[in-house]
């Protein structure tokens, strides 16, 4: 397991090699992903911004097929994300919407991404749409659309946002709602040549349509019998004319809520409702059950993984240096976690983590009913996640006290051996290599968001994976980060001393073996009890058509999801730390690393905006 070979002078180190080819996996994935989103070159991509009639500024995202010009219009649609989204959730759809000859705005919802900051909901002027009245009006002032041609599309909260600007605006040819259902207030007219889809197993359907059993209740309410033109509608069949706008339609895949925005069901769906509605050039068409979105998903996914695998190469590079050398340190022989004594703190550590729902619920209580926190930490979802991260690894700490001055009493354990410390004798950490550690940490750092940053500013493509997870930062998120940086440094910290400390695991033959090893063993320590809750709550689903909780709105089911989210950055990180523990003897340096990147993570991506929930 010895690491002193990475280190030998006189060992050629393969560490530059490895680095070329991961900037190599991801320049050639972020190109893909480009290339895929471009349609190979028959459509033109490019970020718009504008001004929403509160001032508030809205970006965007303008797919213009090549073949339209002012003299040759198209048809023209503004699809509008989920919540806890930003615009490249709504690649899925966009991309295959304008490799078939339609212009089509995929706009970052004020609150997401890189558009500005909503306000509070008391605002006067706030906007309910979250821009998309405005990204409408913008997309029909566009020469190379015809105005005969609009449609508009969302998904989830984001289909809210738009549902009332298509019932209000007869100039909107066509709507498609996912994740959500038409109210009350629809009509057999109003909106246009409307398509509903909802998922079989969508969770949030008490929230969005009101029924328990969607498939058995839906076309039998009194919302649907307000909308389609027959007595018993069924699901999958059009009623109504397309050329009189009374075209209805709900369409049940059998898939969640969260499968929408990546079901190649529900994008055929849409793409032969367009065609139908809006009668795009049918030299342009494609047949809708070819798609080729998931190249993009997938590439985005293998850059991410590229950038981060790249920091483990590069920090060994740093390392072997002669500035940054003295932080190597060798991992002592005489201790290692096992058997019994691995079991027991792994099963404390997941009933801690098995908090989650209280935790956040705690803070959300906290929020409403002692003190509004969103002013100085806006991003509520994140506060959550921080707040239960932080107190679970504070817990865990104490229980490590606990268990160390057992330890030491009895086998002799010291905080040196655990990588904790920089003396033998009592704690104590060399000032200068704690600052030579944290100046590594922020150059690593600053190279995989800058390597991230300059690649989406030439190709228009972030570091995503049906989720939202890293992109660039507008001034005002990088406020937040060192809003948010501290709490989860300290987690990080907190959770290194369990994780490299008091669970390490026996060292293996080879540097590489126990890499892995310590690896596998630290992401599966802290994703299963995530996995317990996530089969937890989704198996009922599939068996028995209920998720045991729900919470107010759904709010459970959401911080649910996110933890699907949750395990993917963990799966990303958790070898960062375990690398650089490994390399260097200590926690610090990885710590350090993971709450930047997570930090970045999280600020880039979160939206900024009430957790939309009634009370």
């Amino acid at each position: 397991m010895n690491t002193a070979q990475l280190f030998d002078p006189e060992h050629r180190s393969k560490a530059p090699i490895v680095f070329i080819f991961c900037l190599f996996v991801l320049f050639g994935a972020v190109y893909l992903a480009s290339q895929v989103q471009r349609n190979f070159g028959s459509v033109d991509v490019s970020n718009v911004t504008y001004t929403n009639h509160n001032g508030i500024v809205i970006r965007a995202k303008l797919l213009k097929p090549q073949s339209v010009s002012q003299s040759n219009p198209a048809a023209g649609i503004v699809y509008v994300h989920g919540y806890q989204n930003n615009r490249e959730t709504s690649d899925a759809y966009c991309i295959e919407l304008a490799r078939r000859g339609i212009v089509v705005l995929e706009i970052d919802a004020i609150g997401r991404g890189n558009s500005g900051v909503p306000g509070r909901l008391t605002d006067p002027d706030f906007d309910p749409t979250r821009g998309g009245k405005t990204s409408l009006a913008y997309l029909k002032g566009l020469p190379f659309v015809d105005q005969q041609k609009i449609g508009l599309m969302g998904h989830s909260l984001g289909a809210e946002y738009i549902y009332p600007v298509a019932l209000a605006d007869p100039g909107v040819n066509a709507l498609v709602i996912s994740g959500y259902a038409y109210g009350e207030d629809a009509s057999t007219t109003m909106p246009r040549n409307m398509l509903m889809i909802f998922g079989k197993y969508d969770e949030f359907r008490k929230r969005m349509t009101g029924t328990r059993n969607f498939e058995k209740e839906w076309m039998t309410t009194k919302r649907t019998r307000s909308v389609f033109p027959v007595n018993n509608p069924e699901f999958g069949k059009t009623y109504g004319v397309f050329e009189k706008g009374t075209a209805r339609r709900v369409f049940m895949p059998s898939i969640t809520h969260l499968h929408t925005s990546h079901s190649g069901a529900a994008i055929a769906e849409a793409l032969d409702w367009m065609k139908a509605a809006l009668k795009p050039a049918p030299d342009n068409w494609i047949p809708s059950d070819r798609q080729i979105w998931p190249i993009k998903e997938w590439s985005t996914l293998i850059a991410m993984l590229a950038c981060m695998a790249s920091l483990l190469p590069l920090g060994l590079m740093l390392l072997r240096s002669a500035f940054f050398q003295s932080l190597h340190n060798a991992i002592p022989d005489n201790y290692a976690c096992s058997g019994k004594n691995y079991l027991k703190p792994v099963l404390i550590n997941a009933a801690l983590m098995w908090l989650y729902f209280p935790i956040i619920f705690g803070l959300w209580g906290i929020h409403l009913f002692v003190v509004p926190i969103d002013r100085m930490f806006p991003q509520m979802i994140t506060n959550g996640i921080v707040w239960w991260f932080l107190w679970i690894n504070i817990f865990g700490f104490l229980l490590f006290r606990r268990w160390f001055k057992k330890q030491s009493r009895e086998s002799g354990v010291t905080l040196f051996e655990l990588g904790l410390s920089d003396q033998e004798e009592r704690y104590a950490v060399n000032g200068k290599k704690l600052m030579k550690s944290v100046l590594m940490a922020l150059i690593l750092f600053l190279f995989a968001y800058l390597i991230e940053h300059t690649l989406e500013s030439i190709f228009i493509v972030d570091f995503r994976f049906i989720f939202p997870f890293a992109s660039d930062l507008t001034a005002y998120r990088t406020l937040l980060w060192f809003t948010y940086f501290p709490f989860l440094l300290v987690g990080f910290l907190l959770m290194g001393i369990f994780l490299h400390g008091q669970l390490r695991r026996p060292k293996q033959t080879a540097w590489l073996k126990t890499f892995a090893s310590w690896s596998i063993a630290n992401i599966l320590v802290l994703i299963l009890p995530l996995a317990v809750i996530v089969v937890l709550q989704f198996g009922p689903l599939f068996v028995f058509g209920a998720i045991p909780l729900t919470g107010p709105d759904g709010f459970f089911i959401a911080l649910t999801q996110n933890l699907l989210h949750m395990i993917v950055v963990l799966i990303m990180v958790i070898p960062i730390q375990t690398w650089f523990y490994q390399l260097t003897g200590r926690i610090y340096l990885g710590a350090v690393l993971n709450a930047a990147l997570v930090t970045w993570m999280f600020v880039s991506s979160q939206v900024i905006a009430p957790v939309p929930i009634q009370v």
